[in-house]
């Protein structure tokens, strides 16, 4: 559920958007101050310029994009007039993306995620801040599932979800019945089997080196010299084979309830 404290969002009018269609994107949250938040370098309606951004600033020690928590503010920018959307269907959006989360938080045993309403200072524009435990930053893969568990949750059959063993059944039955996700399905089809290897093995996949190793401008340089988001690791286009590796080792030991 949303937590009391309302949020006021610390940059002018720059979510609002008057033209005529409903959007959704994302950006990296600064540390609030008092009830204000801002964002620390805007907000993206893709996922690899998120991604690329945070890279930058990541490796580079003077920036002012924090690393102590995931911070992520996600924005709905409302449509008008006769072809828009109400509030009704993003709260029901966010509604459905709270549990989701936090059941991947359950099985990965992290602190759970919390949410918070934030004030945007528009009529155009509907905000929510999410923050969450450290790991999901440690690298553009975990990111790269944070933000897609919380896309996909504009797919109404996902109220009621209680636990992770929740979310993967109506998985499997869509996969099974071909029954394609309203949003990001591929990407949900192709990913979704290594999400408990991904987070359950995150010990061994991400303790041995900081933060900037996994953001490695120069190994993640990929066609738009963005950082590589969850897809290249389930595909085996990764630049770091080795965690690709040990995710495969992690995830058939699951299989076989041998992990550990």
């Amino acid at each position: 559920m949303l937590q009391e404290t309302v949020y006021k969002f610390d940059g002018g009018n720059s979510l609002g958007n008057s033209s005529d269609y409903f959007s959704f994107a994302f950006g990296a949250a600064k540390e609030p101050v008092g009830d204000k938040i801002g964002l620390v370098h805007g907000v993206h309606s893709c996922r690899e310029g998120l991604f690329s951004n945070m890279r930058r600033r990541i490796c580079d020690a003077n920036s002012s994009q924090p690393t102590d928590k995931m911070r992520m503010l996600f924005v709905w920018r409302l449509a008008q007039g006769a072809h828009g959307r109400d509030n009704l269907e993003v709260d029901g959006w966010i509604d459905r993306a709270i549990p989701i989360i936090q059941a991947a938080d359950k099985m990965a045993g992290w602190p759970l995620t919390r949410i918070h309403a934030v004030d945007a200072n528009t009529p155009s524009a509907r905000v929510y801040y999410f923050h969450s435990s450290r790991r999901w930053m440690k690298s553009s893969y975990l990111v790269s599932l944070y933000t897609l568990l919380v896309r996909m949750a504009k797919d109404k059959r996902f109220v009621g979800i209680k636990n992770y063993e929740d979310l993967i059944k109506i998985l499997d039955d869509s996969a099974k019945k071909a029954d394609k996700l309203t949003i990001d399905h591929t990407y949900v089809m192709d990913s979704y089997p290594y999400w408990e290897a991904l987070l359950k093995g995150y010990p061994r996949l991400f303790r041995q080196r900081k933060m900037p190793y996994y953001w490695d401008t120069k190994r993640l340089d990929g066609s738009s010299g963005g950082s590589e988001g969850i897809q290249y690791l389930v595909k085996g286009h990764t630049q770091y084979g080795e965690i690709r590796k040990e995710l495969l080792v992690i995830k058939k030991e699951i299989e076989t309830k041998k992990f550990k």
